[in-house]
């Protein structure tokens, strides 16, 4: 079978060569020396043209292609570098290059199509500047492919060089983080009357060498003529289990602002919290082929950023639209292998868009109920300030299709709640303080 040609001629090119034989024939037959000379003249000139671009072809296989980046931000830009080497002697002129990504990541800056030209022994930096937005977001490969200055000839495309991906965790602000723990303390939760590391008031006892004086109460001390020290209760510490959707009906909504996006901010929120509170917890991210988890319970800051890279590892062109029933089922078995036989605290995030999906929930939350676990479902909803950056031509329409989204959701969540199961229905601004509240609620019993 005989090999394809690397070097394809374009339209124009076929276009020059019948007309350049058509003026050689003409030339002959009417014995016109001038016809003939400039008919040979393009031909020559075309097979020239033609003979370069299979050079620069043969130079294509050696390029090497990097990728750099700066830090990924949420929702916010930094650049991305993609770097084309040419080891060889010869110069590379006329290069076409397209850098492949995943549909699901948008560029701001930047070309990720154009012309470029090597230089022997050298590289070449194409930058470009990415709106982020988490997940785990394919870049690559770079597609190169060689033509001539006029356009008459190129070679098929070469994909030179592997993809990479960039993960990007969600973000949250300090500035929740310290409501959140500020709302704990002004309702007076966080309770264990037990005597230890807190802030509420637990008793009064006798100043011991070793205690910290800014814990002396010192009109106590006067009265009584000998030093006294308050003790505050211990917070009591908790078990978080968050199973996140990460399913096509969480990518819904505008760039870098849907239901999985928000709730994954107010997840990242939660789960520092928790942290900060010294509270065990484990994230498992469901929706997609594969189930993304957190390996065990874990505490602190460590676990923390394991919870924040499971969070960024969600591809987006990996969400199935089939057997969501099947996804949360599996989390949930991986859920039983590792949840501890005392009091457990499980938060569901996901949307209810089917019977199916609906009944699956319904299992799901009644079984873990019956091991002795708290169980609440959190129901994200579509609010009309998620407009920001939809064109205002399209703002209608995506009001009218959000109200549908939105009245079918509380529908489903009025179901779940006559069924038993403890539902709450949250937006992207408040998530974080209901959350906070159903999990703090518990700690003292």
């Amino acid at each position: 079978m005989r090999e394809e040609s690397p070097v394809h001629s374009t339209h124009r090119a076929k276009v020059l060569y019948i007309v350049s034989f058509l003026v050689l024939l003409s030339g002959f037959v009417s014995s016109n020396g001038s016809l003939v000379t400039v008919a040979l003249v393009v031909l020559a000139f075309l097979f020239g043209l033609r003979a370069y671009v299979t050079y620069v072809a043969a130079g294509l296989r050696d390029l090497r292609v990097e990728f750099d980046h700066d830090t990924p931000i949420d929702n916010g830009e930094f650049e991305v570098r993609v770097v084309i080497e040419n080891p060889g002697i010869a110069p590379l002129a006329f290069v076409e290059y397209n850098v492949r990504h995943s549909p699901f990541l948008k560029f701001v800056k930047g070309a990720t199509r154009g012309f470029i030209a090597v230089p022997a022994k050298s590289e070449v930096v194409v930058r470009m500047v990415c709106h982020g937005r988490v997940g785990k977001h394919r870049i690559g490969p770079v597609e190169l492919q060689a033509r001539d200055v006029f356009g008459l000839f190129k070679t098929r495309p070469y994909n030179t060089g592997a993809f990479t991906y960039i993960r990007i965790p969600p973000s949250y602000q300090v500035a929740v983080l310290r409501r959140l723990a500020a709302y704990a303390r002004s309702v007076g939760l966080s309770r264990s009357r037990i005597a230890g590391a807190g802030v509420e008031f637990h008793s009064l006892r006798d100043y011991k060498p070793g205690d910290e004086l800014k814990r002396i109460e010192w009109r106590k001390s006067v009265k009584l003529n000998r030093l006294i020290v308050k003790q505050t209760e211990r917070e009591a510490q908790q078990n978080v289990y968050i199973l996140l959707d990460s399913s096509h009906v969480m990518l819904v909504g505008p760039y870098a602002k849907t239901v999985f996006e928000h709730m994954s901010r107010a997840m990242s929120a939660i789960v520092a919290y928790l942290a900060q509170r010294g509270d065990n917890f484990q994230v498992i991210v469901f929706g997609a082929r594969r189930l993304i988890a957190m390996p065990t319970l874990m505490r602190s800051n460590a676990g923390l950023r394991v919870a924040l890279e499971a969070m960024s590892s969600v591809d987006y062109e990996d969400v199935v639209k089939e057997e969501r029933a099947r996804s949360l089922l599996e989390a949930y078995n991986m859920l039983l292998m590792s949840l501890r036989r005392e009091r457990n605290i499980v938060i569901i995030a996901t949307v209810v868009d089917s019977q199916e999906y609906y009944e699956a929930l319904v299992k799901v939350a009644r079984d873990l109920a019956g091991l002795k676990n708290i169980v609440y479902v959190v129901n994200p909803v579509i609010t009309s300030y998620d407009m920001i950056g939809i064109p205002v031509w399209a703002r209608g329409l995506y009001s009218l299709k959000t109200h549908e989204l939105l009245t079918k959701q509380l529908n489903y969540s009025k179901m779940l709640r006559r069924s038993g199961v403890n539902t709450v229905v949250v937006t992207s601004l408040d998530a974080p303080l209901k959350i906070a509240a159903l999990i703090e609620q518990y700690r003292s019993r």
